[in-house]
């Protein structure tokens, strides 16, 4: 399954996301087709939630926020985020979230 949410860059790992902006609490939802669901509370406006978005990937993984980027779908729910590094350890980092949020 890991495989239809990543793919490797190069400069790093490519990670599909669903946004769901205006939630409660930031949070993982999971898996929603080959993107992971990310749930935040900020508006879908003027780039609000697409900050929270990077700032919520980086700290769940430990990583700064200039190693996370948005690659690409700045204006829907559908996001390409880069994160920059070492492919497989970026692929073990994503992998150990996704299990520890299904817990």
């Amino acid at each position: 399954m890991l495989d239809t949410l990543i793919s490797q860059g190069k400069d790093g790992l490519f990670l599909n996301v669903h946004a769901q902006p205006g939630a409660r609490k930031p949070a993982l939802r999971g898996v929603h087709g080959d993107a992971v669901k990310i749930a935040i509370g900020e508006a879908a406006q003027e780039g609000k939630a697409n900050r929270a978005i990077i700032r919520f990937i980086a700290d769940a993984l430990q990583l700064s926020r200039s190693q996370v980027e948005l690659s690409s779908g700045e204006t829907c729910r559908r996001k390409r985020v880069l994160l920059h590094g070492d492919f497989t350890a970026l692929k073990v980092k994503v992998a150990q979230w996704l299990e520890q949020s299904s817990k």
